[in-house]
């Protein structure tokens, strides 16, 4: 009977069994030593719980074919595979050696009070192999998401200074604007397409938590949104009208990653808005925040539609129904610009008055110089 004992030393001494793995971990993974915590740790009860019911189930026996009903949950091992993912240093062979020190510790602790028996090392091994495989696969599957969320983002991103860049070609050949004018404008277009070609190379590097990089800097937004607004208006001449409620908002931003923002909301509102009607930019608020609105006449956004519009790949009827491109990938990387920045971005839209898309800015998220990497 000593699957029953096994089982029940199990029970009775986890909490010595997590510690004595979350140190060797700790020891021999370099990333788990890097972890602010060990996510699997939260699994690991729900784990020992199942693993406790198969062994107080099974008679001590030689015949491996008892085993084939053993049911085995894969949600936990599938939450420790995401959890890791979100790591910026692990990488599979790393997740997979956690379950391997687990395996140790478990086996070498049933050793040394003589609780080792076939039954009970089939039964503990095809649990840790199962749970290995599963937070692996999930492991692959989430670090593969974030590789194509990247990919098709600075892809969706790079159209627009492209096209800028073709569009200032195309007047300077007609005469209509001087090479003095002309040129540095289509410089300005293709450096900005020059370094979404290379996020877009680094993408296929992307590891778990190296998602988006962002770089924080001191810097005043009003600047910035104006500078924004000028370059659409070269663009989209008088379609764009900018106004600052506020004379300055300096603080620590990832200026960059903003423009970025602006540059998709303002094409977007040119896109869906109405025939030869106004895009309105705005910038507002206070010591703590700053809000950047971008509004347009002509479209609006179902309420149902609203909360899920800055999805990844949403598409919402309007940009359907017009057989345009949607707006899922721009929207996608307004909502994590706003989050990197402990902000947040929405959408107030009606027949009536159009539609609004606002980001909030926290004006103090981080320290000055800093930068960090952002699971999408």
């Amino acid at each position: 009977m000593k699957t029953k004992a096994c089982a029940k030393y199990l029970f009775d001494n986890h909490e010595h069994i997590f510690n004595l793995w979350e140190d060797r971990a700790n020891n021999e993974v370099l990333a788990a030593s890097k972890t602010p915590d060990l996510v699997v740790r939260d699994y690991l009860p729900h784990f020992m719980e199942s693993l406790t019911e198969a062994l107080d189930k099974y008679e001590t026996t030689s015949d491996e074919t008892q085993f084939a009903d053993i049911n085995f949950d894969p949600q936990y091992s599938h939450v420790h595979g995401r959890a890791r993912a979100a790591v910026q240093y692990y990488d599979l062979r790393q997740v997979m050696r956690e379950y391997a020190i687990l395996r140790q510790v478990i086996r070498e602790e049933l050793k040394k009070n003589d609780l080792l028996c076939f039954t009970s090392l089939e039964i503990i091994d095809r649990f840790i192999e199962s749970s290995s495989l599963e937070a692996g696969q999930l492991f692959v599957d989430s670090i593969k998401e974030v590789q194509d969320k990247l990919i098709s983002v600075i892809a969706h991103d790079l159209r627009n200074p492209i096209s800028v860049a073709s569009s200032y070609i195309e007047v300077g050949e007609e005469g209509l604007m001087t090479a003095e004018k002309v040129f540095p404008a289509i410089k300005r277009s293709l450096a900005k397409a020059l370094k979404l070609i290379g996020d877009l190379l680094d993408a296929n590097q992307v590891k778990a938590g190296n998602g988006m990089t962002f770089r924080f800097e001191r810097c005043d937004m009003v600047e910035e949104v104006t500078y924004a607004c000028n370059e659409a208006k070269e663009v989209y001449a008088n379609q764009v009208h900018f106004k600052s409620k506020i004379d300055s908002a300096v603080g620590i931003y990832d200026k960059s990653s903003v423009h970025r923002v602006l540059e998709n909301l303002i094409s977007n509102a040119i896109k869906y808005g109405g025939v030869d009607t106004a895009v309105n930019i705005a910038i507002d608020g206070n010591d703590n925040f700053v809000t950047i609105s971008v509004h347009n006449t002509g479209s609006y956004i179902k309420q149902e539609e609203q909360a899920s519009i800055f999805n990844f790949l949403s598409r919402e009827d309007n940009a359907q129904s017009q057989q345009k491109e949607g707006w899922g990938l721009g929207l996608f990387l307004v909502k994590v610009v706003a989050a990197a920045h402990k902000g947040d971005a929405w959408v107030e839209s009606s027949l009536e008055s159009g539609t609004t898309f606002f980001i909030k800015l926290n004006r103090s998220a981080h320290k000055e110089n800093t930068a960090f990497s952002n699971f999408l």
